[in-house]
């Protein structure tokens, strides 16, 4: 089922809705050329449109909300970003989509990486921009900082969406987006809560990722430090 397009930003693509595994998915679909698998952060769709809009100009994106994200139904049994790698990959094989290139922010960088741990040869070439997934802290040193902890505003500055991005002025907007962002959130807290935003066991499974990989990070991170950094180049 094909819907017209009501995301602010995404105005350049089609949005439709699939059914995996008696699940409802929202399915974002633009552009032209090979085809690449776009798996969003912990904004959403909607939070990725401009990255979105560059990719489609060389590549056909495909973008999914995840399961209890943006307008996706919840996912059955599902508590683990673990779950949604099995979900992705039965999301893939649906789609036709053999090996194409994956990119993943944060949250999907995290979810990609599962994915690719279980079946290294699903992608062609994997970016991640910057992703989570591997330990977070170790005893008293903290390597990522506890968003649930931080006040919306500051979430939002240190996310570098601007002064007028949703993250920020959530109260202002109108109940659609409303209802998507708290959503988005609700689902974040739900797969990453605790243990905090990481799967104790996937460093020790990076190894298994046979594809070129880049990853990617922001030079003023202000939410992910270095060290996190270095410790996940280590583990791929």
């Amino acid at each position: 089922m094909t819907d017209t397009i009501a995301i602010e930003g995404l105005e350049f693509g089609t949005l439709s809705r699939v059914d995996v595994r008696s699940t409802a998915i929202e399915l974002f679909t633009a552009g032209s050329g090979a085809p690449l698998l776009f798996l969003h952060g912990m904004d959403g769709l909607e939070g990725a449109s401009a990255l979105m809009a560059e990719l489609a100009k060389s590549f056909t994106v495909y973008a999914a909300s995840h399961p209890g994200f943006g307008g996706s139904g919840q996912l059955e049994g599902a508590d683990r970003v673990d779950d949604l790698g099995y979900f992705t990959l039965d999301l893939m094989d649906q789609l036709g989509l053999g090996s194409p290139a994956i990119v993943g922010t944060s949250f999907g960088g995290w979810l990609a990486a599962e994915m690719l741990t279980k079946e290294p040869g699903r992608a062609s070439q994997l970016i991640l921009i910057p992703p989570l997934g591997i330990k977070t802290a170790d005893r008293r040193e903290h390597y990522v900082a506890d968003i649930f902890m931080m006040p919306r505003k500051e979430l939002g500055e240190r996310m570098q969406v601007g002064a007028q991005g949703p993250l920020q002025n959530i109260m202002a907007l109108p109940e659609a987006p409303l209802r998507r962002a708290m959503r988005n959130d609700e689902a974040l807290s739900h797969f990453g809560w605790t243990p905090y935003m990481c799967n104790p066991k996937l460093a020790h499974r990076l190894h298994r990722i046979s594809c070129p990989t880049l990853v990617l990070w922001g030079a003023e991170d202000a939410i992910v430090m270095p060290r996190y950094r270095d410790l996940y180049a280590r583990a791929l």
